[in-house]
C-alpha cells in the first residue's frame, strides 16, 4: 500500500524497501486466512485467490528472505554484539518455521485442487495452517519492523546500504531473466 505523504520505498532506499514489502506480505497472508471462509462456499474463487497469494510469496516473498539473510544479515553480523547476533539467528529460525508451515499450506492447497468439493476437515486444516503462518509472520514482521530497522540504520554505512541495494536489483533481475527464459 502506498501511504500518501511518505516516500515511494524503492530498491534505492533498501532498508524502507525492506519494510514495505513487509505490509505486502501482510496483505496475502490476510488474504490467505481469509480464503478459508470461502473454500467450501465458493472453492474456485477462494483456490484463484490462494494461488496468487502462494505465487507472491514465492517470487517476492522468497527475494525478500534472500535480500535479508544474504545482504542484510551478514553485514549486520560483523558489527553486532552477541545479544544482537543472538536476535539476527533468531530471526533466520522464524524464516525456516514459516518455510516449514507455507510447505504444509501448499500441500493442503494442492489437496484442495484435486478435488472437486473441499470437505471441512480439509478446510479446517487449511484455516489453521493459514493462521498459523499468518501468526508468526505478524511477530517477526513486528520484530523486524522496529528492531531490525533500527539496528541496520544505526551499524551500516551509506556505502553498505548502497551494495545491498545493488544486490537486491541483482536478485530480480536474475529472477526476471529466469522467466524469461521459462516463458513466464
Amino acid at each position: 500500500m502506498i501511504q500518501i505523504g511518505l516516500p515511494t520505498a524503492t530498491i534505492d532506499t533498501p532498508l524502507e524497501h525492506l519494510t514495505a514489502c513487509h505490509r505486502r506480505i501482510e496483505e496475502r497472508l490476510d488474504t490467505l486466512v481469509k480464503a478459508a471462509e470461502l473454500l467450501l462456499t465458493d472453492q474456485a474463487t477462494a483456490l484463484a485467490a490462494i494461488v496468487r497469494c502462494l505465487e507472491f510469496l514465492d517470487g517476492s516473498g522468497a527475494l525478500h528472505t534472500e535480500d535479508e539473510e544474504c545482504s542484510l544479515f551478514p553485514r549486520l553480523r560483523v558489527k553486532l554484539l552477541a545479544d544482537q547476533i543472538a536476535y539476527l539467528d533468531s530471526l533466520e529460525e522464524q524464516h525456516v518455521t514459516a518455510g516449514t508451515i507455507l510447505m504444509r499450506l501448499k500441500e493442503l492447497v494442492g489437496e484442495a485442487t484435486r478435488v472437486s468439493q473441499v470437505s471441512g476437515e480439509l478446510a479446517e486444516q487449511y484455516r489453521e495452517c493459514a493462521e498459523q503462518l499468518r501468526s508468526i509472520y505478524r511477530s517477526h514482521i513486528q520484530s523486524e519492523d522496529s528492531i531490525l530497522s533500527a539496528l541496520a540504520k544505526q551499524s551500516l554505512s551509506e556505502f553498505e546500504i548502497a551494495e545491498i541495494a545493488g544486490e537486491m536489483r541483482a536478485r530480480r533481475k536474475r529472477e526476471r531473466n529466469e522467466h524469461a527464459r521459462q516463458g513466464v
